[in-house]
């Protein structure tokens, strides 16, 4: 599973490079020939997402790529790789050889970090070279990556996915149950964002609440990479502060991890996992 979700990052961000490449540029070619009619503006738009795809645009558009496939992937991978151990009676085997239950708990943590370190790594790198594949094939002379502006985009971007990895390995925990920390920590990921989204758009003031979320404060970081906080909403309500947000994502990210400690320590292993 881990190899095989390291190649679907790979290729998904170079895929949906080409995907989107080739469908706008459909588009472009119909509208410019007057097969299919053009909306006001619309041309305008089409030609504004191509030119997004350019290498030089990788900090914003293809990190934000990963960002959403990767959330979703790293919620799995986490709750997988803590809920299988007592799923399979593991974690039982381990204590009774000696080993603690901080040591245990550290040691996925800390080997769900290093996965996704080099997950946002290859992640970045493929969206890279979705990015020169697409400007391969239009022909057009374009710039270089600004190397240092992506490496800050995927910096930022690992930070983002700490909490919601330390979100499903508490569900994980807590439930003892792979199955139960996939599901519960992907219909809170959605559910989080779509509400925030939500309460936004219904009143602006909501957004002194919903800013204490996880989702709009993992926006504001990976946009802010690409030099965007506003989002394209019908009220137009920016994003948090940068500040706040790294320190809203870290909080979460300690507070899921010293909960997911807390019920190890208090849970009993003597029936089941």
């Amino acid at each position: 599973m881990p190899l095989l979700m390291l190649l679907i990052i790979v290729l998904a961000a170079v895929g949906i490079y080409l995907l989107i490449y080739l469908s706008v540029q459909a588009q472009l070619q119909a509208v410019r020939t007057g097969a299919i009619p053009s909306p006001p503006g619309g041309e305008q738009a089409m030609s504004q997402t191509l030119r997004e795809l350019r290498p030089d645009r990788v900090q914003g558009f293809g990190v934000q790529i990963v960002s959403g496939l990767g959330s979703l992937m790293l919620i799995v991978f986490a709750a997988s790789h803590i809920g299988t151990e007592f799923g399979w009676g593991t974690f039982r085997t381990l204590l009774a050889h000696g080993a603690g239950r901080g040591a245990f708990l550290g040691a996925k943590v800390l080997s769900l970090a290093l996965y996704a370190a080099v997950f946002v790594f290859l992640g970045v790198v493929a969206a890279m070279l979705g990015s020169y594949i697409v400007t391969a094939i239009s022909g057009e002379a374009a710039s270089g990556p600004d190397v240092g502006a992506i490496a800050d985009a995927g910096r930022r971007l690992y930070y983002t996915l700490l909490p919601y990895m330390a979100l499903a390995t508490l569900i994980a925990v807590w439930s003892r149950s792979a199955g139960a920390g996939i599901a519960a920590g992907l219909v809170l990921y959605f559910t989080e964002g779509l509400v925030a989204q939500l309460l936004v758009s219904f009143n602006r003031d909501y957004a002194n609440i919903v800013n204490y979320g996880l989702s709009r404060n993992a926006g504001a970081l990976i946009r802010g990479a690409a030099g965007t906080t506003t989002i394209q909403d019908p009220s137009a309500v920016g994003l948090p502060d940068q500040g706040q947000a790294a320190l809203i994502l870290g909080a979460y990210t300690v507070v899921f991890l010293a909960l997911a400690y807390w019920r190890l320590r208090s849970r009993d292993v003597t029936v089941g996992g």
